[in-house]
């Protein structure tokens, strides 16, 4: 006959509770049914008695204390094993209530399954169901001390309860508490972001994946010229210029394949006015939790006035570089020159014949056109100040024909009027030349489908009242210079730039918007004035006005013939030079004229020459450019040797390139080459008939 499974009652108020052991006994053949407080557990009891129980203590309507007593004063029920299986009351004196009011046993959770089943099995096995057995320990006789200890049981769970409240209340204020702090922190940290990000000092924008714009700054709109609402409705490719596109492109693609953390560079960029600006644009991307790209950050700053800084720094230093490298073509050249221009006095002394004399007219007018050329290079590329002097306005306008014509498209028409009584011009032919030749080249620019170029000159007298219209003017003869071209023309806002270092209209690459500013730099330097009549499509007027030269009434003697150059009488004159073709011919022209000539290759040489008879060389002529001891150096040693000696220096590099160590040595006879034998003579007579402290000192 076989034997149904025993069947076991389960109180317990947490369905989790229920589940575990409900799996736990069926699973070892038993018959679980549950409860979930004591008053429901009691009502089953009585309909369908168990063959064992299991009852936790902390439960509503009926706590297991109350279904315990009741339990054990059932005359059917007092005999079934009641367990207590708790994780509330866990103290000794909850154990000795339940045991006091006849629990069976008592067990804490969470208890090992096998300990569980066998104390179990162990009270199953206590005697057949059903049938009355005495409790293992008797309630106490006096009911009142039960509730008592009962009471005082339940009080002391009231307590800890309620301490473990007021403690978990704690915390939770403490969590309240900390948590509005976070969110003052976080408010704060928001608004710090916000201040921060709108008044920034440079432009900042959040960028879309898609190149929309998320979030920009004040700063940024102040940068390109929109308006808030306007700008984000931009791409961030409209902010830059069609050229350097690609490259913020690139610089996005790494950002988003990771192999590149910040893409930094300086691009030009496109204001609402369609004018450009050169940024400075660094660009981050922000990626969330998981590392998936969320959008870019760019900081974007106006940087166009730091690369006019650079790009004019740079200028210096190529100019600087070219008035370097200009001087030592001039030194070359004027030593190339020299001895042509010597050379030529003494071919003229064989007395030639007309045809010769003619060939040797021909040789010193291209050789004195050289010199003229290396003056007008060293005055460009290292700005030597030549001293003002009358310029005929034909002559001015003949050589700017000869530089400027033939780059003049055949679509433009070239046009001079000089009045017939202009009076020359007083200043610095090259300089001139510059203001005209950067005036009508922007002239043929302005006209790129065609037009006429008309340069004129007249005579103009400015007033008083003139004077003060045009800034300032000294009254007095002026030669008006006027620039007229049919082209595009200019608007007020560009005519109010013109003058401005590095503004240009032209395209990049096209001008360096340093023409206008140079000419008008020179003009006043010269004394005078530029202004501009323009407008849009009616072409552009520039007048310059130059002071003019008013000569004294001319003499109308003749001169008297000059004798010819001054002779030696035997004197003996150290010549120091590293050029051998210089040295060579400067002997030659020397003794020549009666000296006697001792050479040196340098400075060495000549200090040594002098040292073997200091008494007997009555003049050293010296160039101050010389290997292994250059001029200075010998000057100087050659004074503290002889302070009374005569000196002569020569130079090649330009007139002005020596003068400072010429005033500091205190040399007063110094020639700049090339220069003719006359000139030559004139000055080693003049130096050689001076008292000694005059000549040297």
């Amino acid at each position: 006959m076989s034997t149904s499974p025993a069947r076991i009652l389960i109180v317990d108020d947490k369905e989790e509770n229920l589940c575990y052991l409900q799996a736990l006994f069926a699973g070892h053949g038993y018959a679980p049914d549950t409860a979930r407080h004591g008053a429901e557990a009691l009502f089953k009891a009585r309909q369908n008695p168990p063959a064992l129980i299991v009852s936790d203590l902390l439960m509503p309507v009926m706590d297991g204390y109350t279904l315990l007593r009741h339990w054990k004063s059932d005359g059917v029920l007092r005999s079934i094993p009641f367990i207590v299986y708790t994780a509330t009351y866990t103290e000794a004196e909850d154990e000795r209530l339940a045991l006091s009011l006849g629990a069976d046993a008592f067990i804490l959770k969470p208890a090992e399954p096998e300990d569980f089943l066998a104390r179990m099995r162990e009270l199953l096995a206590g005697g057949p169901r059903g049938e009355s057995r005495p409790p293992a320990l008797q309630a106490p006789a006096d009911e009142q001390a039960m509730l008592k200890v009962y009471s005082e049981t339940l009080i002391r769970k009231l307590e800890e309860k309620t301490l473990q409240l007021e403690q978990t209340n704690r915390n939770l204020e403490q969590d309240i508490a900390e948590r509005r702090r976070a969110e003052e922190r976080l408010r704060e940290s928001e608004e710090r972001f916000r201040a921060t990000f709108e008044q920034a000092a440079v432009g900042l924008a959040h960028v879309g994946l898609d190149g929309r714009l998320l979030r920009v700054n004040a700063k940024l709109c102040a940068i390109t010229g929109y308006p808030l609402e306007e700008l984000l409705e931009r791409h961030v490719a409209d902010l830059i210029a069609p050229e350097d596109r690609a490259a913020l492109e690139e610089g996005g693609r790494a950002l988003l394949a990771g192999t590149r953390t910040v893409d930094a560079s300086e691009k030009r960029c496109v204001h609402r006015n369609d004018g450009l600006f050169w940024g400075s644009i660094v660009t981050t991307l922000l990626r969330d939790e998981a590392g998936a790209p969320k959008y870019f950050i760019s900081v974007i700053a106006d940087i166009t006035e730091r690369r006019m800084h650079q790009e004019q720094f740079l200028r210096s230093q190529r100019m600087e570089s070219i008035g370097t490298l200009a001087g030592g073509i001039a030194h070359d050249l004027n030593n190339l020159l020299a001895p042509i221009i010597m050379g030529l006095g003494l071919l003229r002394l064989h007395q030639p014949d007309e045809k010769t004399r003619g060939v040797i007219d021909t040789i010193e007018q291209s050789a004195r056109r050289g010199t003229e050329l290396v003056k007008q290079v060293l005055t460009f590329a290292r700005g030597v100040e030549s001293p003002h002097a009358p310029v005929p306005v034909a002559d001015l306008l003949r050589e700017l024909d000869v530089i400027f014509c033939n780059s003049l498209p055949g679509t433009i028409t070239y046009e001079t009027g000089i009045a017939p009584d202009v009076r020359p011009l007083l200043g610095d032919s090259t300089q001139l030349n510059q203001v005209l030749l950067n005036l009508c080249v922007n002239a043929r620019d302005a006209m790129p489908q065609g037009g006429r170029l008309t340069l004129s000159a007249r005579n103009v007298e400015v007033d008083e009242q003139a004077a003060a219209m045009r800034g300032g003017l000294d009254p007095g003869h002026y030669v008006m210079l006027e620039v007229k071209d049919t082209g595009t023309g200019m608007s007020r806002e560009v005519l109010d730039r013109i003058f401005d270092p590095f503004f240009s209209t032209k395209l990049p690459g096209k001008g360096t918007g340093l023409g206008l500013p140079t000419a008008r730099g020179i003009v006043r330097n010269h004394g005078g004035s530029i202004g501009v009549e323009s407008q849009p499509g009616k072409g552009s007027v520039f007048q310059v006005l130059i002071p003019a030269h008013v000569a004294a009434a001319e003499a109308t003697a003749k001169p008297s013939a000059r004798p010819g150059p001054p002779r030696g009488s035997g004197e003996v004159i150290l010549v120091a030079d590293d050029d051998a073709t210089v040295l060579d011919i400067t002997r030659q022209t020397l003794e020549t004229f009666g000296y006697r000539v001792v050479t040196a290759e340098d400075g060495a040489q000549a200090m040594a020459q002098y040292a073997m008879n200091p008494a007997g060389i009555a003049l050293v002529l010296t160039d101050m450019t010389m290997p292994v001891m250059d001029g200075a150096a010998l000057i100087i040693a050659l004074r503290r040797l002889n302070p009374d000696v005569r000196i002569i220096g020569t130079t090649g590099f330009g007139a002005d390139a020596d003068n400072i160590r010429r005033r500091e040595l205190n040399i007063p006879h110094f020639l700049t080459k090339p220069y003719p034998a006359a000139v030559l003579l004139d000055t080693v007579h003049t130096a050689l008939h001076s008292p000694a402290r005059t000549a040297s000192a």
